[in-house]
């Protein structure tokens, strides 16, 4: 159990999409008024460096793009239809929260960068508020059985470095070491498994 909920929706800065155009309309002359708009507000997307895609797919209706997009997972997605261009504007929806709102389409790829930015920055604190409250500092590997058994999470533990002991833990509990922080702080201990004489912990964790 290593996973907040924040897996859910891709980081922003490594999604390949990072943001999903939906044109929405439904006569050919309005198709052609809204997708000379996206052509013209997209246009400055790629120098800005946005990964985006526009959907062009007639064969499927917007609500099933709209799902579509959100399993694939894309952080942003952008609608837009004759309305919309009445009022010189888009529609927003973000992946993380549900949340939708109307903005301007002057500088949207600014707009747009700071929102990916929020939404990475959100993601972010999600993904470490969740570390912290699901991580234990752990000396006795009965305690270790039962966190794993129980809630689950990051177990930091003194590993004596031996390929055995982390082997018989894996067979026995189903636990690896997942990470060896590179600037925790050096701290004398008794490995978790043998007793050993161990230098610094080591973060233990049952993937799935």
């Amino acid at each position: 159990r290593t996973c907040g909920g924040s897996c859910t929706s891709s980081s922003p800065r490594l999604a390949a999409t990072q943001v999903a155009v939906i044109p929405i309309a439904r006569k050919a002359e309005e198709r052609s008024r809204v997708m000379e708009a996206v052509s013209k507000f997209t246009l400055p997307f790629k120098p800005a460096g946005i990964g985006f895609k526009v959907d062009e797919r007639e064969q499927h209706s917007p609500g099933w793009k709209f799902n579509d997009w959100e399993k694939r997972g894309v952080p942003l997605r952008i609608e837009v239809g004759p309305k919309d261009l009445d009022k010189n504007q888009v529609m927003l929806a973000r992946r993380d929260n549900g949340q939708k709102m109307a903005v301007s389409q002057d500088g949207l790829d600014r707009t747009v960068l700071d929102m990916l930015e929020t939404i990475q920055s959100g993601l972010y604190e999600r993904a470490r508020d969740f570390r912290e409250k699901h991580s234990h500092r752990v000396d006795d590997f009965k305690k270790f059985v039962e966190i794993l058994d129980g809630e689950g999470g990051f177990l930091w533990c003194h590993w004596c470095g031996s390929g055995d002991c982390e082997e018989r833990t894996k067979d026995e509990t189903k636990a690896t070491i997942r990470c060896i922080p590179l600037r925790n702080e050096p701290e004398e201990g008794k490995c978790i498994r043998c007793g050993g004489r161990s230098e610094r912990r080591v973060i233990f964790a049952r993937a799935y």
